[in-house]
C-alpha cells in the first residue's frame, strides 16, 4: 500500500519557537524572511532620501513662482491706479511720504522705519552671486543701499496681508508713466527700489529663492570707488582704545608701550578697530591720495601716496558722491612714537601730515580688504 507524503515546509516567524510548519498545505508555499524585509525597507528609505528633497524644492519653487506672480499682479494693479489717480509721483518727496498714499492701494497690514526693518522683515538674508553671502537687513536704511544711491530717501519694510515681506525705497524724482505702457505695466519700478520676500520670515530667505529683486541690487559694499569697496560714511567721532603692551588691543598698535603716554586713549588705533570689526581696514596712503585725485579732478596728474598740492579746486559733486567731508582723515600709517598719518583735505588743496594718535577730532574711512 502507497501513502501519500505530505510535503511540509517552514517559514521564519517572529513568535516564540522560531520556524513553525506552514499549515495546510500540502505544496511547497513561500515567505518574507526579516532579512528581506529589512533590506526593502533600507532600500526604500534610500530612495526617500534621494527623491523627497527633490521633490520638496520642487513644491517650493513653483509656490515661491506663484506667490512672486501674484505679487507682481497687486504692484501692477496698485501702481496703475495711482498713476491715474496722479499720486505716482510729484507728491511724496521721501519713501516716508510715499507710503502714506501706496498703503491705501495695497493692503498694508504693519509698516516699519528704516532703522526698524527686522520688525517687518527676516533678520538676515543670503546674497546670491559669485559667492553668497549673509546681509543683515538692518544695514539696508537707504536707497543707495538697494543700488540707487542717486535717490537720495530712506528704505522703509511692510508686510502685507498675506504675508508677504518688503523693504522698499521711492524715487522722489521719477517722471509719470503712461500705466498701460510697458514700464506702466511691470509696476512702474522706475519709481521703487524693493525687496520682496514672498515667504516672509520664514527661511531660507535666500534671493533668488523666496526674495525678489525688482529694480534693485544688494551689495556686500556700501559703494564703490575705483573697484573698491569703501564704507559709505565716516568713522566720526572715533572710539579710543587701550593699546598698551599688556591690552589685548595691542595689536592695532605695536609701537605702544607702558612709557607711552598716549596709549590708553588711542583714537586711530581705535578706527582700526572699528575698519577690521566690519572686515575693512583703514585707508591706505595711496587709496586717500586716490580719493584726493577723484575729488580735486586730478585725473590729468594723479597724487601719489604722499603727495601734497595746494590751489586746486575741490569739486563739491564728487565730494558729495562719495559723502566725503572737507577735513582731516587718518591714514594706516604710523609716525614716530605716538603720532599717525593723515591726509587733510582743503576746499582749496589737500596735503599730508601727523598727529597725535589720541586726537578725538579726526575723521576715518574704511576701505574694502
Amino acid at each position: 500500500m502507497i501513502e501519500k507524503i505530505t510535503k511540509r515546509k517552514s517559514a521564519f516567524t517572529l513568535a516564540e519557537g522560531g520556524q513553525r510548519p506552514l499549515q495546510n498545505s500540502d505544496e511547497c508555499r513561500t515567505a518574507f524572511t526579516l532579512a528581506e524585509v529589512l533590506i526593502t525597507l533600507s532600500i526604500i528609505g534610500v530612495v526617500a532620501a534621494l527623491t523627497i528633497p527633490s521633490m520638496i524644492e520642487n513644491h517650493n519653487n513653483k509656490a515661491w513662482k506663484t506667490a512672486k506672480d501674484l505679487w507682481d499682479k497687486k504692484l501692477v494693479e496698485a501702481t496703475r491706479q495711482m498713476n491715474i489717480d496722479g499720486v505716482m509721483t510729484g507728491v511724496a518727496n521721501s519713501t516716508e511720504d510715499y507710503m502714506n498714499y501706496f498703503k491705501k492701494y495695497v493692503k498694508v497690514i504693519k509698516t516699519c522705519e528704516n532703522d526698524k526693518l527686522e520688525n517687518c522683515y527676516a533678520p538676515k538674508f543670503v546674497q546670491t552671486g559669485d559667492e553668497e553671502t549673509e546681509v543683515e537687513v538692518s544695514s539696508l536704511t537707504t536707497a543707495s543701499k538697494l543700488g540707487q544711491k542717486e535717490w537720495g530717501t530712506n528704505t522703509m519694510g511692510f508686510v502685507i496681508a498675506d504675508g508677504t515681506t518688503v523693504v522698499m525705497a521711492y524715487n522722489p524724482n521719477c517722471s509719470s508713466v503712461d500705466p498701460f505702457s510697458e514700464e506702466g505695466q511691470s509696476g512702474q519700478v522706475g519709481c521703487m527700489s524693493m525687496m520682496i520676500d514672498v515667504n516672509g520670515k520664514k527661511g531660507p530667505n535666500r534671493v533668488g529663492d523666496d526674495i525678489q529683486l525688482k529694480n534693485a541690487t544688494i551689495s556686500n559694499c556700501d559703494m564703490k570707488f575705483q573697484d573698491k569697496c569703501i564704507a559709505a560714511s565716516d568713522i566720526y567721532p572715533t572710539t579710543a582704545i587701550n593699546t598698551c603692551e599688556e591690552s589685548p588691543y595691542h595689536e592695532y598698535d605695536e609701537r605702544s608701550d607702558s612709557e607711552n603716554t598716549y596709549c590708553a586713549t588711542n583714537h586711530w588705533a581705535g578706527a582700526k578697530k572699528a575698519c577690521a570689526d566690519n572686515d575693512m581696514h583703514l585707508s591706505t596712503p595711496q587709496e586717500l591720495a586716490d580719493v584726493a585725485t577723484y575729488i580735486y579732478k586730478q585725473e590729468d596728474n594723479p597724487f601719489g601716496a604722499s603727495d601734497y598740492r595746494g590751489s586746486i579746486t575741490l569739486d563739491s559733486e564728487r565730494a558729495a558722491e562719495l559723502n566725503w567731508s572737507t577735513w582731516y582723515y587718518w591714514l594706516s600709517e604710523p609716525y614716530g612714537s605716538y603720532n599717525a598719518y593723515l591726509r587733510n583735505f582743503y576746499s582749496s588743496g589737500t596735503n599730508l601730515l601727523n598727529h597725535y594718535e589720541h586726537d578725538s577730532s579726526n575723521r576715518a574711512r574704511c576701505f574694502g580688504n
